[in-house]
């Protein structure tokens, strides 16, 4: 079976062994539910390919949100900047007093 260290290649790679972990996974849950001597080896399998399949799940997420990208070359107006860290905020909003701030700190 995989290891999760093992997946970090290209996607099309990644989505063919998560859809070969599922089938396996698919083969021990019947194997489990079926079977009246439950094998601790298959419910211990099982638990590695479903921790696999949540790492490539929390993976892909967090791909997913980093492929926001700033063009260095762009200047954006000042207000626009995070007073604390000076990068870009990613969801600005203008309140009542004209102060420029992040969206989910708007309530």
């Amino acid at each position: 079976m995989a290891k999760p260290g093992v997946l970090d290649s290209d996607p099309e790679i990644m989505v063919k062994k998560a859809l070969e972990l599922k089938k396996e996974l698919k083969k021990l849950v019947k194997s489990i539910v079926d079977d009246e001597d439950i094998s601790i080896e298959a419910i211990e399998k099982a638990k590695e390919i479903l921790c696999v399949l949540k790492d490539l799940k929390l993976r892909k997420k967090s791909q997913s949100s980093m492929s926001f990208k700033i063009n260095k070359n762009v200047n954006f107006p000042d207000e626009f900047k995070c007073p604390l860290s000076n990068e870009l905020m990613r969801d600005p909003v203008i309140v009542a007093s004209g102060q420029v701030s992040v969206t989910n700190l708007v309530s």
